[in-house]
């Protein structure tokens, strides 16, 4: 009877254990909180929390294929060449291309007059808004942001007016130079156009159907490529011609002063809250452990004494 008693005994012990080892296993070793994106380095804040927009990245620029080989002995003593190179492009000869950028975050008095008062900074330096939004917060408060485009040469003395309107509470310039790319784009764009001229020049001479369509599809896509160029060429000297600024404001919201009895019953209520929580955890945790308890309880005290008494009769028998 004892030994039988000692073997379950040890069968419930290492149910335990092994159920022990799998509670343990399953518990959260760390819990990381949600990522602030907005503290990663290359991202700058811009007004009311919102990310600024990052700067347009260059466009690829393929290589210009030539023209169709099948043209290209024919007719190539009657051609000019096409040798142009990025290196006649130099900074001496294109001026520095920086695209300017500030935020600006102020304090006011009274938004309207404040925001007033922007809108005639930009009108007497020959800007434009391009952007503006506002709202009243909760407490009545009025907030808002103005972006407005003015000439690069007005930048600081603008920045400078804008920070009489109010307490500045933040500010943040920033200057992109675009000078390598406008030098790259400007060179491909000339050496696209005398590509064209090229071909051109081969389409004239052309004698069959075949050869017309090959000449025509390569113009169709060298100018193709040239109107991708020109676009991107003007979007960059407009936003070097063109600085930008964007101005939050915001009324100063009021000073209340309170007993603290809310937040209190709040706190309260959420640590109520935890502890069931906390509660509800833990017996889902010891549920299983009960279970291989009660039932080495039972094999215990009900089952290993009947079969003890099956077996003492079967002795004496």
């Amino acid at each position: 009877m004892e030994k039988y008693t000692k073997i379950a005994v040890v069968v419930v012990l290492c149910i335990l254990a092994a159920s022990a080892g799998f509670l343990v296993a399953s518990l959260p070793m760390g819990s990381k909180g949600p990522t602030d994106y907005s503290q990663q380095k290359g991202y700058p804040m811009g007004e009311g929390g919102r990310f600024a927009q990052p700067p347009e990245p260059p466009m690829p620029v393929p290589v210009p294929r030539a023209a169709p080989e099948s043209l290209m002995p024919k007719y190539g003593e009657k051609t000019v060449s096409v040798g142009t190179s990025e290196s006649q492009y130099t900074d001496a000869d294109t001026e520095r291309k920086i695209i300017q950028r500030a935020s600006l975050s102020i304090e006011v008095k009274d938004f309207q007059s404040s925001s007033d008062a922007v809108i005639d900074i930009v009108e007497r330096s020959n800007g434009f808004i391009s952007d503006s939004h506002s709202y009243v917060t909760d407490t009545g408060r009025k907030r808002g942001s103005i972006t407005i485009r003015i000439p690069a040469d007005k930048f600081i003395a603008v920045i400078t007016e804008i920070e009489c309107v109010g307490d500045v509470k933040s500010k943040h310039t920033s200057g992109e130079d675009v000078t390598e790319e406008y030098i790259d784009l400007k060179a491909r764009l000339n050496n696209s156009e005398r590509q064209e001229q090229r071909l051109l020049e081969i389409l004239d001479m052309a004698n069959n159907t075949k050869e017309v369509l090959e000449v025509e599809r390569e113009v169709w896509r060298v100018r193709t490529e040239i109107e991708r160029l020109t676009r991107r060429i003007k979007y960059l000297e407009n936003r070097v011609e063109l600085a930008t600024i964007s101005v939050s404001l915001y009324e100063p919201e009021p000073i209340t002063h309170s007993w603290g009895i809310r937040d209190a019953i709040r706190s309260a209520f959420g640590g109520f809250v935890s502890v069931i929580r906390g509660l509800i955890i833990l017996v889902g945790y010891a549920l299983p452990i009960l279970i291989l308890v009660g039932f080495g309880w039972l094999v215990k005290t009900k089952l290993m004494p009947r079969l003890g008494k099956k077996r003492e009769g079967k002795v004496k028998e």
